[in-house]
This record gives structure tokens, sequence and C-alpha cells, in this order.
């Protein structure tokens, strides 16, 4: 996978403009309104500096100012031009621009703003905290800057909290100033950049190659004769394990355990790569950031295209893969995409140069400050898998269709995975997803699922409907329990099509004595005895439902619900919940009308109970299956009659 991104970033950096593969998307909106940049205007030749938020954002303004993000790595000084906060321009970011050398004539325009327009707040304060914009100066507050130095002292207590304190009091001050005096809100403002005589240090060449200079990886030369070699290109020459540029983590390396020999210094046996591989890897990091993040229900992903032969030779070459990927992924993961692309013509994932072959590394992620948790990586994944989804969701959703009639809505997408594992949530994010994670890989890799943990977790998706239960990714406000399993057959369906299942051994329908719909159902999703007969109990169950539901004065109730153990269903249960459906039938007095069905549901029953070989949730699941199709089939029928 990590030579999936350098392939992408060797491709970018035969490009003449090295910073562009460095730079970050921003969003020129938040929340549907129009973001403005703020323009820190520094002119040296009359000593004054001016604040200007009158331009609009636009798709452009990340490449416009070169927004790289921040300096990589943990405490790293801060002196890039263009920041999404403050807090920089309002403190350390000019002292750390004087430490660096950008040729005679920017060095000294740059130490004159520092020391016409910035204060030094004594060596007892770290670099972060020590020097600030002198707000009296500028007119933004009354007070000298050491006056409220002082009395940011009397208040505080531990003087650790000082540098801390000074900073979120300037801030407040100079966030103050932008809404009364400059009619601006702080969270109107999308990004700050610094201005030098009416001229974007950001676009200064000098400036933009020592962006590129800091982005490469600083190794030393080894004395040692056992140098260690680059795991990406086999050279031995400027190798490092310091990863810490990285933006997506894939090694620990902050913990002694994981360090060689156990040396809290020496990470060499997790990773080492060479200064240009590296350099590579971060231009190829950069486009994926930008250009190869996706959404999976609620998850963050990341799709990294390897090419095994034909690596793409160029940045537009890279950007056809780029596209045709994102577009076939996010076809498959929604309702919306499968239908549109039912038309049109399948496999469209080709570059170019037809000789190319690439597979696909899928990282789902999470976010955390300037790291990135990897929660899964699903790797080696054929791009053809896309064209093998929709496939098995139209062949699942025209066997649905032609039973249920086209009324029943709904097909099965990459995003349906998501809503048949009971998932925990908490502030709207996953919190326990290893199931629905392990599902991902298994659909987009082709791996066998576990049938019998697949329809547990379906029985507890059921359970948070029935119960009501909260905190989950599953509503059961909006989600009715019958066409929940509905779906979660088709789903079943699905992954058979998809090779994810194992179908079992069929019932030969033709001996069957019930309802030609019946059959049809049972034909198409491929049950065998057991699971036909508890299929045929539910269905009676579905009945008796019915009818009740019906009932004047029985407020749309379903008693012969609570017969159900919804914890599952042993044989011992099975057994009386047949003598209570046989009860239930005289006592609505339908018999007549399910006697067939129910003395067929009875034969499959005898002839397998002493061998029953359902556990108690599969049991249960066919059972709600029944009655879920009882339920809804009244309720679907084009012409609004209700079969009896």
């Amino acid at each position: 996978m990590l030579e999936g991104v350098i392939q992408a970033g060797d491709a970018l950096l035969k490009s003449d403009d090295l910073i562009s593969n460095f730079i970050l998307e921003l969003q020129p909106e938040r929340r549907n309104k129009q973001l403005n940049v703020l323009k820190f205007k520094f002119d040296t030749n009359n000593g004054s500096m001016e604040i200007d938020v009158s331009e609009e954002m636009d798709n452009r303004t990340a490449e416009k100012y070169r927004y790289v993000g921040s300096a990589d790595g943990p405490n790293s000084p801060q002196w890039y031009a263009s920041s999404t906060s403050s807090n920089y321009h309002l403190t350390e970011t000019f002292y750390n621009l004087t430490n660096i050398d950008f040729g005679k004539d920017l060095n000294l325009k740059i130490k004159q703003i520092f020391e016409n327009f910035y204060v030094d707040f004594g060596e007892k304060l770290r670099p972060k905290y020590r020097y600030a914009i002198d707000l009296n100066k500028l007119g933004i507050i009354d007070t000298t800057m050491d006056e409220l130095l002082q009395k940011i002292k009397d208040d505080v207590e531990n003087e650790k909290d000082l540098g801390k304190k000074l900073l979120d009091k300037i801030k407040n001050e100079f966030e103050n100033y932008l809404n009364e005096k400059m009619n601006i809100s702080p969270r109107d403002i999308g990004l700050y950049t610094i201005f030098v005589n009416e001229e974007p240090l950001a676009n200064i060449k000098k400036y933009e190659n020592m962006v590129v200079e800091a982005k490469k990886s600083k190794t030393k030369k080894s004395k040692s004769k056992n140098r260690g070699i680059c795991n990406i290109c086999g050279t031995n020459e400027n190798v490092s394990s310091d990863m810490t540029k990285m933006k997506i983590k894939y090694y620990t390396t902050n913990q002694v355990i994981f360090a060689s020999n156990v040396d809290k210094k020496n990470y060499n046996k997790n990773m080492q790569m060479c200064a240009d591989c590296m350099f590579k890897y971060l231009a190829g990091e950069n486009y994926i950031l930008n250009n190869m993040r996706t959404k999976l229900a609620t998850f963050d992903v990341y799709i990294i295209p390897q090419f095994i032969y034909g690596e793409p030779l160029d940045e537009e070459e890279l950007n056809i893969a780029a596209k045709e990927i994102m577009n076939s992924f996010n076809t498959v993961k929604s309702a919306e995409g499968i239908e549109k692309f039912r038309n049109e013509i399948a496999g469209s994932l080709e570059l170019r140069n037809e000789d190319s072959y690439f597979l696909l590394n899928f990282i789902f992620f999470k976010s955390s400050q300037q790291a990135t948790k990897i929660q899964r990586l699903v790797k080696d994944v054929n791009p053809s898998i896309f064209e093998k989804i929709r496939l098995a969701s139209n062949n699942a959703m025209a066997d649905f269709t032609s039973i249920l009639g086209h009324k029943f809505s709904g097909s099965i997408t990459l995003s349906t995975v998501y809503y048949m594992n009971p998932v925990r949530q908490s502030k709207g994010e996953a919190t326990k997803y290893r199931d629905v994670l392990e599902t991902y890989d298994a659909v987009l890799t082709g791996k066998n699922l576990n049938k019998n943990h697949l329809i547990n977790n379906l029985n507890q998706c059921v359970k948070i409907i029935r119960f009501e239960k909260q905190s989950y990714n599953i509503n059961p406000d909006k989600e009715r329990l019958e066409f929940f399993i509905m779906r979660a057959n088709m789903y079943i369906k699905f992954l058979e099509y998809l090779g994810c299942l194992k179908e079992g051994k069929s019932l030969d329908v033709s001996s069957l004595n019930v309802k030609d719909h019946i059959k049809k159902y049972i034909e198409k999703v491929g049950y065998g005895e057991q699971e036909t007969a508890m299929f045929l109990l539910g269905y009676l169950i579905g009945e008796i439902g019915n009818k009740q539901y019906k009932r004047p004065g029985g407020e749309g109730n379903k008693p012969i619900l609570n017969k159900i153990n919804f914890n599952g269903i042993d044989k011992s249960k099975i057994k009386r919940l047949v003598n209570d459906v046989f009860n239930k039938l005289n006592q609505e007095k339908i018999r007549s009308f399910n006697e067939v069905t129910f003395f067929e549901m009875k034969r499959l029953l005898d002839s397998n109970i002493d061998s029953w070989n359902l556990n108690k949730d599969e049991s249960l699941f066919y059972l709600l299956s029944g009655y879920s199709y009882a339920t809804t089939l009244p309720m679907l029928k084009e012409d609004g009659s209700n079969d009896k």
C-alpha cells in the first residue's frame, strides 16, 4: 500500500511546481455560510500594517495562498504563511521566519516586520508564547502589551499556565476587534495569510522553495556499517526510521514495546525509508488526502491505488485513475448511484494506457488532531469488485421485486452493510465497529462470512427496533421491523450472489403444499426444509397478527408477538409455539384459511425435529422472516387487495 502512495508521489513530483503537491484542500463555506480570507498586510516601506477581510474564499484559495497545513511533527516551530488559525500569526510565526534563510532581501523585510510589530515578553516564556503582535501599536487595545502581560500574571495562580493564558487573552482581544471594528465573526474566516508589501509571502519563490525543502525527510549519514536499507527501493543511502512527517500513522513509534530491542529511540525494524522515497511518499499522501478521501456510512475512507505494472506516467494519468476509481466507488455505495448506473456501461475502470493494472487499498480511519488513526486496512482489492457489487445488488433486488412487487423499494449497497450490523454510537460516531468493518473487508475482497454470526447480528438489530434501544446506528423510530427483516433477507441474497456466503441445500418446492406465492418466495431465497418450517410457522404468526391488528378496539396491537422470544428459539420453545399458534388460529377464526399451511409446517417440523441443526438465532430469524413476509405482502399488493 505504501508503494501505491509513493507511485502517486513519483508521478506528481515530475511537475515543475513542487509545492502544489503539498497543498491541502480548504472548504470555502462552513454550514452553508461563505468564508473569507484574513490578510495581515505588512508594509515595510511605510512601517504600517493593515488587516483586510474583503476577499471571499473559493475552491482555488488553498492553491492561491499555498496552504500546506501546519509544520510537521508535534511541537514543531510554526512558520508557514497561511494558516486556518490566527494563533500562529499573532505569536510565533515571524520569530520562526527570522530563523530561516530566505535570502538577503526577504530576510531583511521579515526582520523589519518582526522588530517593528512584535514584542518580546522575555526568555521565561517558551518561543511559542514569548513573542506576540503588538495589539497596542495596531490600535486594537488601549493598554500596552507589558500592562496586558502584568494583568495576566496577577490573575494566574500557576506560572506554568502563563503562556497559554497570555495567548488566549491576545486571541480574544483580536477576535473582539474583528467583531466590533471589522464587522466579521472569526467563525467566518477560513484562512489567515501574510502579505509583505502587497505580495503574498506564500507566493514568493524563495519561500515556496523552503516549504518544499521542509517537506523533505532529514536524514544523517550513518557511520555504522549496518546502516539499514530503504524498505521501498532497497538503497542504504540517507535511510531513516523517522516517520513523524507522515499524516497517516501506520506504525506506533511512541511505545517502547514496539521498538527494536526495546530501545525507545530505535524503530528501524518497523519501517525505514530513504529521503527520496519519503519525499515521494509525502507528495503522494497529500494527493490521497485531497483526492481519494470519501465516506462510507459514518466511516471516513481513503482509497489508495497500487499499480502492479504500467505505473502512471504523470499527474494527468494519475488524475484519470483517481476520478474513475472514486466514481465507481460512489456508484455502489448508495441506492442513487446504483440506479443511475443501471443503464450505463459497466466496468469503466480503465486508464488511457490499457496495459496498466492496479489494485486498491481501503483505509478506514478516524482523524484525531493532526494524526490519523487507522481503524481497518483492506488490502489488494480488485477494481472489478465494483461491478460485482452492482450486479449482486441488481440480482437480489430483481428477486425480491418479483416476489413482493415493485412497491417494495430499496436496493442493497455498500452503505446497507453498516445498517445490517449493530453498531454502538457516541455523538454520531461509531464506537464498536469491528463486525461491520470485518463485513466490509469480506465484501470488498470476496472472503467468506460466517452465516451464523451474520444472522446473530441481524437479530441484534431486530431487538434494537423491537425494544427501541438507543445509542445505535439503527433508529427504532424510523425503522419498521417487518421491512427490516425483508431487507435483511435481500441482504443475505446479495452476499450469496457476491460469493461471501455459501448457499445451502434448497428445498424442492414442487412437493410443497402451500400457496404459489409462498412457494415462489421459498424458492427464490433458497430455504432448506428446516428454514422453510420456521418460515411457515412465522407466516402463520403473521396471519394471526394481521387479524389482531384489524380487530375493532384492538388499537393496532398484535398480542401474538408476545409469544416470540426475541433472545432466540430452541427446540422446546418451537414445540410450545406450534401449540400456541394452533390455538390462536382457532381463536381468531382463521384456521380454515391457513389449515393447509399449518399442517405442511407441522409435517416439515416433525420430520426434522430429531435432527434439528438450526441454532436458536437462526430459528428466530427464519420465523421472523415468515412473519414479516405475511405482514408486508398485503401492504405491498399493487392492486390494494388482501390475499387470503
